[in-house]
């Protein structure tokens, strides 16, 4: 009895204020629901009561109006209103349960990767029949519990820093998103399913599909209540916890189970709903006086808001009758990423206590990388100059030589000097592509470059920041308005999404500085929004959804010596930025306060270094598609051969990032022959692994240098 006093003095002994103004919050948000409900339901409730009291046909059988109504209200409409209430409340106690874990604003099923972890599963269940029916949650379950633990290994623990669970998530998010395209590339027949569940769809095979998912929801709920009320002493530290009497690992593992559970029953009832459970409990947080909320409060309210929010959304796609044409899913994501960047910015989300705003939270700085590139004398530059020539012209004739239909080098010499026509044909076929595959790789790389520098964290890149799905988008939606659209028009849409992805981020993140944190979420919220917005448009796209999709993969595939030409321009003006931006970036690297007394001005080089970075990744992306991990990889490579100075680093990891994509569309191309693996997915399998690795042996080196 002594041992439970100071739990109940120290965690439950909070004034009595807040818990008044939780019991306000939840009867209001309960209110909101019950109305909303009511009104939602109230034609098809009427129109059920006006049929059940006219006359009966003879014989006493119903008549046809009865049993419309009945199907209107019992099959339609009523286990759609249930399911936006369910798949709300889940996604938002998912999310109130994962911040109370990771003691983080910013832990998410999104931003964790639980949601891309449940879409596969659910693409599995529609590969193959047989895991489909009453197990579905558990196959989402399982597969969703898999990306929380590599996620919470990468990141170092579920006390890592916001900014390195926000980068281990979008890492094992962009995982499964890679795994999830290529096995869509193989199963055609899947693609339109697939791609109407992941933007979010509230269609239910009625009532009796609704119900056998949310049997699955008491399993998670049962483990809710002991874990949250342990969840607040953990609040107190792991060391009191223990004291106290709380099992640690055991709390953790339960809420784990609990807020994977929630998500995989909420992204069976409805797909992946982006934002629902990252938005909802941090607006109930900004309700007054609910800051300092016990957990059990907080998720109640959170679960609350999260089915007011769904339920409210869905209303108005059926009142303004966009139902067929805009999905729920497309509509929440809409109405949640101008309030989770309203949160972002006006409320500084994810900055951590007495973290000024030009900082803006913890950098991740890979020290191991640092110290291996200090036992490695510097590269000169006409040795990189040199190095980038041999690699493209070592490529190129790997790649000539290479294929389904191998050329020996005897009748590769042959084709060049004209004496042997079909090696001539396919050398003419698979060089373009190859110098296609160099030249893109090596945009991306010296984007990525510039990007790490400007944010100053090596795990940035185009596709942390959104660049390339803002680009893909808009290459999408001109290739759906003009099937035939040439290379003008795609490298036109694909820099105005870029562009304005840019310019988004930095109008919302001018008052910051620019600094890490936000700009790495304003990216990762906006990135989440093209990504949605993309795979519903390859829904709405029922004559080509295949097309969209290898696309939307990227790679080389049907590329020619036009599309290589037009990314040689790009390529030199690649390596003038690096010369122009190598000096002052190497300033920049000694804080903003040194670099600004040395007249380098802070503010105008990262928009410039950003502007530029956006260009050259935009070229590439409207040529071969948005091939992820190559503008991730290449500077870490380069910074592993001794790179150190940014000149060197930008011309070492452009020739890498050009070996990395060229070797990957051969691969793509030759590992399954004669049928063909997008060459992006085969970067995003081999690059979210690698990175995901990196975080490890970081946060390892890390703990062990604390140990110390």
């Amino acid at each position: 009895m002594n041992a439970r006093t100071p739990f109940r003095a120290v965690a439950v002994g909070a004034p009595r204020a807040p818990d008044e103004r939780a019991y306000i919050a939840m009867l209001s948000l309960a209110a909101l629901l019950v109305v909303v409900s009511i009104v939602r339901l109230a034609p098809d409730l009427a129109r059920y009561w006006t049929a059940g009291v006219t006359p009966r046909t003879a014989g006493g059988v119903p008549g046809d109006a009865l049993a419309l109504a009945r199907v209107m209200l019992f099959e339609l409409h009523g286990p759609r209103v249930l399911a936006a209430l369910a798949a709300g409340a889940s996604f938002g106690l998912a999310g109130a349960v994962f911040q109370a874990l990771a003691r983080n604003d910013l832990a998410s099923p999104d931003v964790l990767g639980v949601t891309g972890g449940a879409q596969f599963g659910l693409l599995l269940v529609m590969l193959w029949p047989a895991l489909a029916g009453i197990a579905t949650p558990l196959v989402l379950f399982g597969a969703g519990l898999v990306a929380a633990g590599v996620v919470a290994v990468a990141a170092g623990g579920w006390r890592a820093t916001a900014l390195r669970l926000l980068l281990a998530g979008s890492v094992c998010a962009l995982l499964f998103s890679a795994m999830t395209t290529l096995a869509l590339a193989w199963s055609e027949q899947s693609i339109a399913g697939v791609a109407l569940w992941s933007s979010g769809s509230l269609y239910q095979p009625g009532a009796q599909g609704l119900m056998s998912a949310l049997v699955w929801l008491a399993l998670p709920l049962a483990v809710l209540p002991p874990v949250v009320r342990s969840l607040d002493v953990l609040s107190l530290g792991e060391r009191t916890a223990t004291m106290l009497g709380v099992r640690v690992d055991a709390v953790r593992f339960g809420a784990l189970v609990a807020a994977v559970g929630c998500t995989s029953v909420a992204v069976a009832i409805a797909g992946p709903m982006a934002y629902v459970g990252l938005v909802a409990p941090n607006l109930v947080r900004r309700w007054p006086g609910l800051r300092a909320v016990r957990v059990a409060r907080l998720s109640l309210c959170s679960a609350l808001a999260g089915a007011l929010l769904v339920s409210v959304t869905d209303a108005a796609v059926l009142a303004l009758d966009l139902d067929g044409t805009l999905s729920t899913g497309v509509a929440v994501a809409l109405v949640g990423a101008p309030l989770m960047l309203a949160l972002i910015v006006r409320d500084g989300l994810g900055r951590p206590p007495g973290v000024g705003a030009a900082q803006g939270g913890a950098l991740i700085a890979p020290a191991f990388i640092e110290r291996w590139a200090r036992r490695i004398p510097p590269i000169p530059i006409p040795l990189a100059l040199l190095a980038l020539m041999l690699l493209g012209v070592a490529v190129l004739a790997v790649a000539g030589a290479s294929g389904p239909v191998f050329l020996a080098p005897a009748r590769w010499w042959a084709g060049v000097a004209g004496h042997d026509a079909f090696a001539r044909t396919l050398l003419l076929l698979r060089l373009p592509r190859a110098a296609c595959a160099l030249l893109a790789g090596a945009l991306l790389a010296a984007s990525g470059v510039l990007m790490q520098s400007v944010v100053r964290n090596p795990l940035a890149g185009p596709e942390v920041l959104g660049v390339t799905q803002g680009a893909s988008l808009a290459v999408l939606i001109a290739m759906a308005l003009d099937d035939r659209i040439g290379h003008l028009g795609t490298f036109a849409a694909s820099l105005t999404g870029a562009m304005a992805t840019l310019a988004l981020v930095l109008a919302l993140n001018r008052r910051t500085r620019y600094a890490p944190l936000p700009v790495a979420l304003s990216g990762l919220v906006l990135g989440t929004l093209a990504t949605t917005l993309a795979q519903w448009l390859i829904a709405q796209a029922s004559l080509q959804p295949a097309r969209f999709v290898v696309w939307l993969a990227g790679g080389t595939y049907g590329r020619g010596l036009t599309d290589a030409l037009s990314l040689l321009p790009w390529g030199v003006l690649a390596i003038v930025f690096a010369a122009l931006l190598a000096r002052p970036l190497d300033l920049l690297a000694l804080g903003d306060d040194q670099a600004a007394a040395l007249g380098v001005p802070t503010s105008w080089l990262r928009m410039g270094a950003l502007v530029c970075a956006t260009l050259l990744a935009c070229a590439a992306v409207a040529v071969v598609g948005p091939i992820g991990f190559v503008g991730l990889m290449a500077p870490h490579a380069a910074s592993l051969l001794g790179a150190r100075s940014h000149r060197s680093r930008l011309l070492l990891a452009v020739a890498l990032g050009g070996l990395i994509t060229a070797a990957a569309d051969i691969g793509a191309r030759t590992i399954v022959a004669p049928r063909e693996v997008p060459a992006g997915a085969l970067t995003a399998m081999i690059g979210a692994p690698y990175l995901l690795v990196l975080l490890v042996v970081q946060a390892r080196r890390e703990r062990a240098g604390a140990g110390r």
